[in-house]
C-alpha cells in the first residue's frame, strides 16, 4: 500500500581525535602500488577478479619520465574495429590532440551524480593502479562509463577519453602508418585516482601515434551515513530489481529535492518504519499484513540532472545481483540511477 509521508531529515554531528597513518611503518612494510594503463586496440578488457591483492616492482622513475615508448609490432595490416568517433582533417596526431570539438565533448561532459570530477580535458590518460577494466562507448558518454562504475565491485573511479588508434594492425613495410580511427575510451579504477597519474599520452605502433585527448577524470563520492535500526549501506551497482513474481514489493516513497530534501537516506529508513506502522493498523481481513524490512535508496536524475530520492521498500532482503535497474528513457529524456544503495532492518 502506498502512503504519503512527510518526514523531517534528522541531522547528527560526531567529533573525535584524528588517528594518524604510520607512514613510517607503510614506507617500510609495504611496496609501492604498480601503474597500469589501459590496452591499446581492445574494444573492452576487464581483468579477472583477483582473489588476494597481488604487490608487484615499481616503475622506475626513469621508465615513469621516458618519452613516448614504441611498440614493437609485426602486424599483418588486418582492420581494427572503427571507431564511433571523428577523425579530425588533416588526419595527424597535432590535429587529433588540437581538435576544438573534443575539447567541447570533454569540458561540456555532465559530471554523473554521486561522482566528483578529478581533472578536465587533458591530453593524457590515467596510469595508476588497481586497473578494472575498459570499455569502448558508441559517444562521450560520462554516464554510460559511471553506470559501468557503479556496476564493477569495488570500482572507485572512471576517466573517459578520446583515442587516436590505427585502422589497421600495423607492419612496418606495408602498413607502418596507416589512417587513424578515433574512438571513446572507458576506464575503470579500484582506487581514487589524481591528476598527477594522468602519464599515458600515448605510444608508437611501428610509425603510427596513438595520442590522447579530452581526458576527463572522475572520484566516486564517499558512501552515504548509517541508518538508524538498519545493516548497512550496501553499494549497489543500479536500482533492486527483484522478480514480480515474489511479491515482495511493497511500493516506493519519492522525495523531490528541495532545499529541505537532499539525499539522506535516513528519510528512506523513516519511510519504511512508517509503512509498517500504517500496514499493522490497517491489517488484511485475517490480520496478517507486510513488515517493511529492506529498502533501497538512490537517486533518480533525468538527462543528468538529479530530480529527487527514491525509496525502493521491499518486505524480504535482496542481494546486490538484483541492482540491475540502472534508469531507462522516457521519450527523448533520459533516466538514470546513482548513489544506490541498500538497507536491511536490524532486527
Amino acid at each position: 500500500m502506498h502512503t504519503a509521508l512527510c518526514i523531517a531529515a534528522l541531522a547528527g554531528l560526531a567529533y573525535s581525535a584524528p588517528q594518524l597513518i604510520n607512514l613510517d611503518e607503510i614506507a617500510l612494510d609495504f611496496a609501492k602500488p604498480v601503474l597500469v594503463k589501459a590496452p591499446v586496440n581492445v574494444v573492452s578488457n576487464i581483468p579477472a577478479p583477483s582473489i588476494a591483492p597481488t604487490i608487484l616492482p615499481l616503475l622506475s622513475t626513469s621508465a615513469k619520465k621516458r618519452d613516448l615508448e614504441v611498440e614493437k609490432r609485426d602486424g599483418d595490416c588486418s582492420p581494427y574495429p572503427a571507431g564511433s568517433g571523428p577523425v579530425p582533417s588533416p588526419d595527424t596526431p597535432a590535429a587529433f590532440q588540437s581538435d576544438p570539438d573534443f575539447a567541447n565533448m570533454a569540458n561540456d561532459a555532465p559530471t554523473p551524480d554521486g561522482y566528483a570530477v578529478v581533472f578536465n580535458n587533458l591530453g593524457a590518460s590515467l596510469q595508476a593502479s588497481n586497473y578494472k577494466g575498459l570499455y569502448t562507448l558508441t559517444s562521450y558518454d560520462t554516464l554510460t562509463c559511471a553506470s559501468y562504475c557503479d556496476q564493477a565491485s569495488g570500482c572507485s573511479a572512471f576517466n573517459i577519453y578520446l583515442e587516436r588508434d590505427p585502422t589497421v594492425n600495423p607492419n612496418a613495410v606495408s602498413c607502418p602508418n596507416p589512417p587513424s580511427t578515433t574512438n571513446f575510451k572507458c576506464t575503470l579504477w579500484g582506487a581514487p585516482v589524481s591528476s598527477a597519474e594522468a602519464t599515458n599520452s600515448g605510444q608508437y605502433q611501428d610509425s603510427f601515434q596513438v595520442v590522447i585527448a579530452g581526458s576527463n577524470a572522475y572520484n566516486k563520492d564517499a558512501p552515504p551515513p548509517a541508518v538508524s535500526g538498519y545493516v548497512g549501506p550496501q553499494e549497489l551497482g543500479g536500482a533492486i530489481n527483484a522478480p514480480t513474481s515474489s511479491g515482495s514489493y511493497i511500493g516506493y516513497q519519492y522525495f523531490p529535492f528541495s532545499q529541505s530534501q537532499g539525499y539522506d537516506p535516513q528519510t528512506c529508513g523513516d519511510a519504511c518504519d512508517a509503512q509498517t506502522t500504517y500496514d499493522s493498523q490497517h491489517p488484511a481481513a485475517d490480520g496478517s499484513f507486510m513488515s517493511c524490512v529492506f529498502f533501497n535508496a538512490y537517486v533518480l536524475s533525468e538527462n543528468a540532472i538529479p530530480q529527487g530520492l527514491y525509496c525502493s521498500l521491499y518486505n524480504e532482503t535482496w542481494g546486490p545481483s538484483y541492482g540491475t535497474n540502472y534508469g531507462q528513457y522516457r521519450g527523448s529524456d533520459r533516466y538514470t540511477v546513482s548513489e544506490s544503495y541498500s538497507y536491511t532492518k536490524s532486527s
